[in-house]
C-alpha cells in the first residue's frame, strides 16, 4: 500500500511518451485526455502520500521528475506544431532546467529534496490549463479570432507569472538549504578538535 503513490508516479512517467505519440500520430485533441490522466495521478499520489504518511525518498525524487517530463511533453509538441511561439516557451524551459539543476545539487550535497509546495502545484495546474486551451482553441477555431488570441495571451502570462513566483519561492528554499549546509561544514572541523 505504501508504494501506491510511487506506482502512480511511474504511471505518470509512462504517460509522457503516450501523450507525444498521440499528439503527432493521431491528433492533439486525442492526446489531451492523457494529460488529464497525468494531472489526476499527480494530485492523487500526492494526496495519498500525505494523508497516509506514505511519503518515501523515492517518491520525493520521482515526483518532480515526472512533473518536469510531463511539462516537457506538453510544451514541446505545441511549440513544434506552431501552436505556441518558442520565445514564450523559453522561460518555462529555463525555469525547469534551473530548478532541476538546483534540486540535483541539493540532493547530491545533502540527500534532501525540496518537496512540492501548493504554489508549485497551482502553477503546474495553470500551465496544464494554458496548454489545453491552446490546443483546443487552435484546433477548433482555425484561424484564431482576436478574442481567443487575447484570452490565450492572458492565460499564458498568468501561468508565466505564477511559475516565476514558484521558482523564486523554491530558490529561497534552496538558498536556505545552502546556508545550512555551509554552517554544517564550518561546524565539522570544530567538532573534530
Amino acid at each position: 500500500m505504501r508504494n501506491i503513490p510511487n506506482i502512480l508516479t511511474i504511471i505518470r512517467i509512462l504517460l509522457v511518451p503516450l501523450f507525444v505519440v498521440l499528439f503527432f500520430a493521431v491528433s492533439p485533441l486525442v492526446a489531451l485526455p492523457v494529460s488529464w490522466l497525468a494531472a489526476i495521478t499527480d494530485a492523487f499520489d500526492g494526496y495519498l502520500a500525505r494523508r497516509n504518511g506514505w511519503i518515501t525518498r523515492l517518491g520525493k525524487v520521482l515526483d518532480p521528475i515526472a512533473d518536469k517530463l510531463m511539462q516537457g511533453a506538453l510544451l514541446f509538441p505545441i511549440v513544434i506544431s506552431g501552436l505556441l511561439p518558442w520565445p514564450l516557451a523559453l522561460p518555462f524551459v529555463l525555469k525547469e532546467l534551473a530548478q532541476g539543476v538546483l534540486g540535483l545539487l541539493m540532493f547530491r550535497r545533502r540527500s534532501v529534496v525540496v518537496v512540492s509546495r501548493w504554489y508549485g502545484k497551482v502553477a503546474l495546474t495553470l500551465f496544464h490549463l494554458a496548454v489545453n486551451f491552446t490546443v483546443v482553441l487552435a484546433v477548433l477555431l482555425d484561424p484564431l479570432p482576436v478574442a481567443a488570441t487575447v484570452f490565450l495571451a492572458v492565460l499564458w502570462a498568468c501561468a508565466l507569472m505564477l511559475m516565476t513566483f514558484a521558482f523564486v519561492s523554491y530558490l529561497v528554499s534552496y538558498t536556505r538549504m545552502a546556508a545550512e549546509i555551509k554552517k554544517e561544514w564550518r561546524k565539522e572541523p570544530e567538532a573534530g578538535n
